[in-house]
């Protein structure tokens, strides 16, 4: 999966909206995954995203192919991250961190991971999935793109390929978080993604808002941004 820019539920300032407001409260959550193709022992870690990148807030050892955490969260969805690996072979893996019992599958050197179990886990599977295709298809055409041996009119169609998938994730974003802005994931990938839609698609968005997310921080800051 890409990694992505710190939003949503993760900012300082929805953090205190929701420790403000009466109907958020603490919850347990339970990580429990398996790493396929990764060294015994290997070192998983729970991250989550700041101004300076990710930083580890749990982490432990693969044992055979299992790993897990647990901990408490506000009962509102809040996304983290899983990395295990280093270089040219590290793993992201996108989680929103919820109650319940959170089931993570994740096979080494490859773009397919399985993260389900809860809601909105769930309501996030089938665009990581859409993302996750259109990247690997990004990477490939980047890789053929400075690869010496294409002529030189193929490296262009290729460099001009990646630019159509990076358009089309844009456009499936949109498409995706419009029809969820009825729940977190719509709020969050609006909120990530709100700097790369246009003013149309900002004011579309803005308007269909629902009136319980309406006051975040962060829908105000995208109507100042959109003004």
């Amino acid at each position: 999966p890409a990694a992505k820019n710190p939003v949503a539920a993760n900012t300082p300032a929805i953090k205190k909206a929701v420790n403000s407001n009466p109907q958020y409260k603490e919850v347990s959550y339970a990580i429990r995954g398996k790493a396929h193709g990764f060294a015994e022992g290997e070192w998983v870690k729970l991250c989550e995203p700041g101004r300076n990148g990710l930083t580890a807030t749990d982490s432990v050892q693969i044992a055979g192919e299992d790993f897990s955490f647990r901990g408490k969260t506000l009962n509102v969805p809040y996304m983290k991250f899983i990395v295990l690996g280093q270089g040219a072979h590290k793993t992201l893996v996108e989680v929103f961190v919820e109650e319940g019992t959170i089931s993570v599958d994740i096979t080494a050197d490859q773009r397919i991971d399985r993260v389900s179990g809860t809601t909105h886990n769930n309501i996030y599977t089938p665009y990581r999935d859409s993302i996750n295709t259109l990247y690997t298809g990004i990477y490939r055409c980047t890789r053929e793109s400075m690869r010496t041996t294409n002529s030189t009119e193929d490296r262009e169609a290729y460099k001009l390929g990646a630019d159509s998938l990076r358009q089309q994730i844009v456009s499936y974003t949109y498409t995706f978080a419009r029809r969820n802005l009825g729940n977190w994931v719509g709020i969050y990938l609006f909120a990530e993604y709100h700097k790369r839609f246009t003013t149309a698609q900002n004011k579309a968005l803005l308007a269909a808002v629902p009136k319980k997310y309406a006051n975040l921080p962060i829908i105000a800051e995208i109507r100042k941004h959109t003004k």
